[in-house]
């Protein structure tokens, strides 16, 4: 059987996921997942938080247009990323609300780890999430109020490092990262999506191993959600 290339890679991933976090998914499956994760445990702020996975199932599908830069989320001024770019927290590594934000765990078989603020006076969402080869950083709009409290900011100056923010148009957003095929959004009735990718190869295609996936989703013609994906 031909197995493909992203195929083996997320195996890959799996087995990672399964050695690292054994102890951790054991616990996660019982009654007493509160105890080993303490007040990060919230399957509850799992499920509100928007998927930022999207990226691959771009990706595998052929909806992605090729980019040759990476891109990383800018808060509270011009900063430079702590992170190199191969890194999975390299498109988070220059805000450091979503550093600092809110910690949280849930998840079964692969507990997912990240970190969240909310803007609540404005309906918007910043967070990361990820585990074992892959990691996605997000900023969504016309979110509603989290499950349980977490970290409070204002989130209106956010933008990635190629100037991409909230409220733009599909037509601005292709001017800075050139032209793609718009897709429906997974999950998002009425959403459009336009995917890039740095992979320059296709999943069953030998080639980079790693990349960056970046989402831009819009409604009614507005950008209301980026999305930067980082994964094997």
């Amino acid at each position: 059987m031909k197995i493909s290339r992203w195929n083996a890679f997320r195996a890959i991933g799996l087995m990672l996921g399964i050695t690292t976090f054994a102890a951790a998914a054991v616990a996660a499956t019982g009654a007493d997942a509160s105890k080993t994760f303490g007040a990060a445990w919230s399957p509850a702020l799992g499920a509100w938080l928007p998927d930022p996975d999207a990226g691959f199932v771009a990706w595998s599908k052929g909806q992605s247009s090729v980019t040759g830069r990476y891109d990383y989320f800018v808060c509270g001024g011009a900063r430079a990323p702590s992170e190199a770019k191969q890194s999975f927290y390299y498109a988070g590594s220059a805000c450091p609300a979503v550093k600092n934000g809110t910690f949280f765990v849930y998840g079964t078989a692969e507990p997912i780890k990240g970190n969240v603020v909310y803007d609540r006076a404005h309906a918007i969402v910043l967070y990361s999430k990820g585990c074992c080869a892959w990691r996605g950083f997000a900023l969504t709009a016309n979110t509603g109020q989290p499950p349980k409290s977490v970290s409070d900011a204002d989130l209106r100056g956010v933008r990635t490092s190629r100037s991409i923010a909230l409220g733009m148009t599909r037509a601005q957003v292709e001017k800075i990262y050139g032209p793609a095929r718009p897709h429906d959004t997974r999950g998002r009735p009425g959403w459009t999506t336009l995917s890039y990718t740095t992979m320059r190869t296709k999943p069953t295609e030998p080639g980079d191993a790693c990349g960056q996936f970046q989402g831009f989703s819009f409604r009614q013609d507005r950008l209301v959600s980026i999305e930067l994906l980082a994964g094997c």
